[in-house]
């Protein structure tokens, strides 16, 4: 219950904000691009793992933070202090997620790839669809950078889950 609670937080503390500048349509595909991602990130590398839960559209509403910061660095106010705090809150999360399981040693059924794959998908989603307020050239670059990696990413992870279905555990 409590990282359901968590993730409705946050999903609160950080859509809304989103949504004001950047249109809530915008932030759905995010949030959206994140559980797939989450989910078939998953399925590739973790496919023991059973998913419930929004951490993949969490995690990628938190990297579109990141993505709107690095597209928009020069037009913003406080970038930097934005940057690091976001970087602080994630590292202070990975960290606690590597401790419990590999210190404390805590097998828990979270599904860590979902996490990591819904940010991937944040960053990479969010520089291609939310706001640029002003246009540079290696900006440009950028966005074809992460256009084309997401797309190639989400495209190995569908036709892996199309073309080898013997890799999966078989259902109970």
């Amino acid at each position: 219950p409590f990282h359901l609670i968590i993730n409705l937080l946050v999903q609160i503390m950080l859509g809304i904000p989103l949504e004001m500048v950047h249109k809530w349509w915008r932030v759905v595909i995010i949030y959206f691009a994140g559980v797939i991602a989450g989910s078939l990130g998953t399925s590739v590398s973790d496919p023991g793992v059973y998913l419930a839960g929004a951490s993949g559209g969490v995690y990628a509403l938190i990297t579109a933070h990141v993505a709107t910061i690095i597209m928009n660095w020069k037009e913003m106010e406080y970038a930097l202090i934005q940057l690091i705090t976001f970087i602080v809150i994630t590292g202070v999360d990975v960290g606690q997620a590597i401790y419990n399981r590999y210190i404390v040693g805590n097998v828990d059924q979270i599904g860590y790839v979902a996490h990591f794959a819904g940010a991937v998908a944040g960053l990479l989603v969010g520089i291609n669809i939310l706001r640029n307020l002003e246009v540079e050239t290696w900006e440009k670059a950028v966005w074809w950078a992460s256009i084309i990696t997401f797309t190639l990413l989400m495209t190995a992870a569908v036709l892996w889950n199309a073309l080898y279905p013997s890799y999966f555990p078989k259902s109970i």
